[in-house]
């Protein structure tokens, strides 16, 4: 479970510009404690994420950041696409250009 959240939160990060803390704390039953922990491990692994204090503040990625092409098989990806193409609400576009599947 750890890891699905993980990867939502990322996905969450890469199409929209700022997520708050507490939005993914209520959508995935989880403390803020954990996000931040889980947020400590995306950078770990290369995901340069942004903490921003203040009443419109929240967490985001740098606008230009890309996944470098070995996070995910071409086959994980084209899997993620698919599985997005169905999805409400999510910015496939711009979620398909930061995996690099063209």
């Amino acid at each position: 479970m750890k890891y699905y959240i993980m990867i939502a939160i990322l996905f969450e990060l890469l199409q929209n510009n700022i997520v708050k803390t507490k939005d993914i704390a209520t959508k995935y039953e989880i403390s803020t404690r954990t996000i931040y922990r889980y947020l400590d491990s995306l950078e770990s692994a290369g995901i340069p994420t942004i903490t921003i204090v203040g009443k419109n503040g929240g967490i985001k990625i740098d606008p230009k950041f890309r996944l470098y092409k070995g996070f995910f098989t071409q086959e994980e990806k084209e899997l993620i696409i698919e599985s997005l193409k169905n999805k409400v609400g999510y910015k496939y576009d711009a979620i398909r250009n930061k995996l690099n599947v063209f």
